[in-house]
């Protein structure tokens, strides 16, 4: 059964390619990651965050990337470990999630496994380097920081 389900995913994932010939180049790959997906932008995440309360951000890059600076109320899981945890603390399939690693590759693959979990209602972001080259305020372990015309402030 898990072995079937794994097949799966990687299917929905890789859209048929893991049975390929040659292995897939690395541009290969992200250009399947983010086959489909069509990711929000900055405003739509602000304006989710503002409107709803009970929205799930989660950070899928790695805990070094986390702890420098992320979105703030983002959480962090790490991308090999979130498609368990939300299955584990999300049980709402309509929970309203919004994903986002650097560029957008790792957020994609991950909004593809949730769906394939049955999660309804999952986006995934452009990618935090859009964020933080916005202008966007930044969270980390000094407090709420934002990058104004070159400096850092908090």
């Amino acid at each position: 059964m898990m072995r079937s389900s794994l097949i799966y995913c990687a299917l929905v994932i890789f859209g048929g390619a893991a049975y390929a010939d040659e292995p897939m180049t690395r541009d290969a790959v992200v250009e399947a990651a983010k086959d489909g997906i069509e990711f929000v932008g900055n405003t739509y995440v602000q304006e989710r965050k503002t409107k709803n309360p009970d929205l799930v951000l989660i950070d899928v890059r790695t805990e070094d990337e986390y702890e420098l600076g992320h979105i703030p109320d983002a959480i962090w899981i790490p991308r090999g470990r979130v498609e368990f945890e939300v299955a584990e603390k999300v049980r709402d399939a309509e929970t309203e999630i919004i994903v986002y690693c650097k560029t957008g590759s790792r957020a994609a693959l991950v909004k593809k496994a949730l769906d394939a979990q049955g999660y309804q209602s999952v986006v995934a972001h452009e990618g935090f380097e859009t964020w933080a080259q916005a202008g966007r305020p930044l969270e980390n372990d000094l407090g709420v920081l934002q990058l104004i015309e070159g400096k850092t402030e908090e």
